[in-house]
């Protein structure tokens, strides 16, 4: 059975539940995932939302249910390395895994100077407390994180983005600097979504309000086109995601 084959059979079972009377959720599931479990919900018209532990979390659970804002099976842990230390999200990712923890536990794990937000599960938290001692070559303290997790929301920098038209491919060719082709590839290959869903078309029209994500290149929040330039190009206001 396929991933994608493995997580429809997940979202039955959930969905089961859901029928029964449980309070259920699932997670931490990626883009893709998201975009599928969006999809499959959308279609049997089952409420439902996303949510990582912070707004505009990457990695999310998701609820059977209108909104969330606070989640119990989230924990965030402030992991604080001891000394002058450059260390990657993958360094933090790789000492969780190595701790035998599976990917699926594991949420967005945000850099900060001095000491990193990891998201994971709550029934594993006890253990990563316990347990996570290096990350990398450095020793490391871990706690509870508790801070405004609200203010762990992305910055927003707004840009220009001069494209020929409304069209994905069109904006992917503008801000990953690639010509029509690999744009085309880029989607085909799912590694571009739209609100939540896999985009599968290169000529999906984008509009105001739309976010945009491009594994690789970033997160984006489209806004209104400011003008036109007199070669008939449009100028379109982004937010680019931080």
């Amino acid at each position: 059975m396929d991933e994608v084959s493995l997580l429809l059979s997940r979202l039955d079972d959930l969905v089961y539940k859901y029928y029964c009377g449980e309070n259920v959720s699932l997670g931490f599931l990626n883009e893709q995932e998201v975009s599928v479990a969006h999809n499959y919900l959308k279609n049997l018209n089952i409420q439902h939302c996303f949510f990582g532990g912070y707004p505009e979390a990457q990695r999310s659970f998701l609820y059977l249910c209108e909104d969330v804002a606070e989640a119990d099976d989230i924990v965030a842990l402030k992991v604080m390395p001891k000394g002058q230390s450059q260390l990657t999200h993958r360094d933090f990712l790789g000492s969780l895994m190595g701790l035998g923890i599976t990917r699926e536990c594991v949420g967005d794990i945000l850099l900060k100077d001095s000491f990193a937000v990891v998201f994971v599960r709550q029934e594993i938290s006890d253990y990563v407390l316990q347990n996570l001692s290096t990350v990398g070559r450095a020793s490391v303290s871990v706690k509870l994180y508790e801070g405004d997790k609200t203010e762990l929301s992305p910055k927003l920098e707004e840009i220009e983005v001069l494209i020929t038209s409304m069209r994905v491919d069109n904006f992917l060719c503008s801000i990953c600097k690639c010509s029509r082709q690999t744009a085309n590839e880029y989607i085909s290959k799912g590694n571009v979504f739209l609100n939540y869903s896999e985009v599968q078309k290169p000529s999906k029209n984008l509009s105001s309000g739309d976010t945009l994500s491009i594994r690789g290149f970033g997160k984006y929040k489209i806004g209104e086109i400011l003008r036109n330039t007199k070669s008939g190009r449009l100028v379109l206001s982004v937010l680019q995601y931080k």
